[in-house]
């Protein structure tokens, strides 16, 4: 993390010396494609994840990652695709083995969101404000290394905000805010004591990254 931060810095100061700010506004008016990488953390909604009702164990994201790639129709308004998601290691689980051995566990969460959105630009420019809509959906994993890898399906819808700089002819960083709210099921019950197979991947978060248009 602290490597990508650093990657991050060293190019805005590098680049913003070197390129004259009208050279960037043209070049950044005419190009129709961007494909862009954030990461960062947020928060989720999900406070019983094993939906066991005992102990309950809440879903809080440790790192957040956005993938996205844009077509721009005009100046102001873009579509694209996006895969964006969290992970979380959950340790210290007391689980209950076939053997009727009580044993500490460890269950690592992915929640995954694929989907479209429709972008509008506020201010075309060196400086790009934003907001746009989505709807995903949505795939998530939970593992663990006695009892094997379980799936849930559902989907999402979200909005979030940003803000492109334009540092270069092709690149811009970009810092954004964004929430989806969605439902999901796992394909079985974590637990046998679990009540249900529900699973809430709606979460909210933050991300810096860096953006490449053409």
């Amino acid at each position: 993390m602290k490597q990508l931060w650093l990657l991050l810095t060293v190019l805005f100061i590098a680049s913003i010396t070197r390129v004259n700010a009208q050279e960037i506004e043209d070049e950044s008016l005419s190009r129709q494609y961007d494909f862009s990488f954030g990461v960062g953390t947020g928060v989720a909604f999900e406070k019983d994840l094993f939906q066991t009702g005992i102990s309950e164990v809440k879903v809080s994201p440790e790192i957040l990652m956005n993938f996205t790639m844009h077509y721009a129709t005009s100046e102001h308004l873009a579509f694209g695709i996006f895969i964006e998601g969290f992970t979380q290691s959950i340790k210290d689980i007391p689980v209950i083995l076939q053997s009727g051995q009580t044993k500490s566990e460890v269950f690592d969460l992915t929640c995954s969101l694929m989907g479209l959105d429709a972008r509008w630009i506020f201010s075309p420019g060196i400086i790009q404000p934003y907001c746009y809509g989505a709807f995903s959906m949505v795939a998530g994993t939970l593992k663990n290394s006695d009892m094997g890898n379980l799936r849930c399906t559902g989907f999402a819808v979200g909005a979030g905000a940003g803000l492109s700089y334009f540092f270069a002819e092709h690149w811009a960083l970009v810092i954004e805010g964004y929430g989806h709210v969605g439902s999901a099921k796992w394909k079985q019950k974590v637990f046998t004591n679990s009540t249900g197979t529900s699973f809430n991947p709606s979460h909210a978060g933050g991300t810096l990254g860096i953006s490449y248009t053409w």
